[in-house]
């Protein structure tokens, strides 16, 4: 039901949309099954940013975020959609902290997003494209804008989801210059961060990821330039202020 509902969304028919995925989340939550519920509350509380009904869209993303916690599925791959929906609604309450700690969880499980699930991958992008653009942060629109395009590449047929990647894209080319930053970073530099802490090599983190001692310290470097750091430990230090390497909930 929750795949039927977002159908409907993709093909704009709101209000069958939202029927549906409001019946998902009852069947959902009666038989426990935390992810579709979760997934469901974050697809409706879409549709009411989408009707201009932040007072429901606040307590849709409060009740996606409080299944989170309960089920652990903080490393689902759709979850970063609840945060993106979540990170949406702290910005209307003028909430800036809350959206970007919300929006650094999702950041960190964007290699999660490919075309395995394209209509959650481009979705949930281009929820954190708006996001980041509300905060002025066009390296980090860009960024997820263009990852949303790599999925699209492979599977083009997903709706009003393309025209809107492409509209939102198209806010972005009057932009002058885009100052690289945490939010930049690519999904090949994320999948490298979580063993940046560790007293690995690159060598063995190479081993771990299978990629060459030259192709990690070619991200490694990437990543310090884009953080503005100078060191291994300067940039963990970095990545820990901007919470992109935080523990579970």
């Amino acid at each position: 039901m929750v795949f039927q509902g977002v159908a409907e969304l993709l093909d704009h028919q709101t209000d069958r949309a939202d029927a549906i995925l409001a019946h998902a989340v009852e069947l959902a939550t009666d038989a426990g099954a935390l992810p579709a519920a979760s997934t469901a509350l974050a697809e409706r509380c879409l549709l009411a940013i989408e009707r201009n009904d932040w007072a429901q869209a606040e307590t849709l993303a409060e009740q996606a975020l409080a299944i989170l916690q309960a089920g652990r599925l903080e490393d689902y791959v759709m979850s970063p959609l609840v945060h993106a929906v979540a990170a949406r609604t702290a910005l209307h309450r003028a909430d800036v902290p809350g959206a970007k700690e919300h929006l650094a969880r999702a950041a960190r499980l964007r290699p999660l997003l490919t075309y395995a699930i394209p209509w959650g991958a481009v979705q949930i992008l281009l929820q954190l494209g708006r996001v980041y653009l509300m905060l002025d942060d066009l390296a980090g629109a860009r960024a997820v804008l263009r990852q949303a395009r790599d999925v699209l590449q492979l599977r083009p047929d997903l709706g009003v989801l393309p025209g809107q990647v492409e509209q939102l894209w198209s806010r972005l080319d009057t932009a002058r210059r885009v100052r690289p930053g945490a939010s930049s970073l690519t999904t090949a530099e994320l999948r490298l961060l979580p063993l940046l802490p560790t007293r690995l090599t690159f060598s063995e983190m190479g081993q771990r990821l299978y990629l060459s001692q030259h192709t990690v310290k070619t991200h490694a470097r990437s990543i310090y330039r884009k953080l503005g750091a100078a060191s291994r430990s300067e940039a963990v230090q970095r990545l820990q202020e901007t919470g992109l390497l935080i523990g579970s909930w």
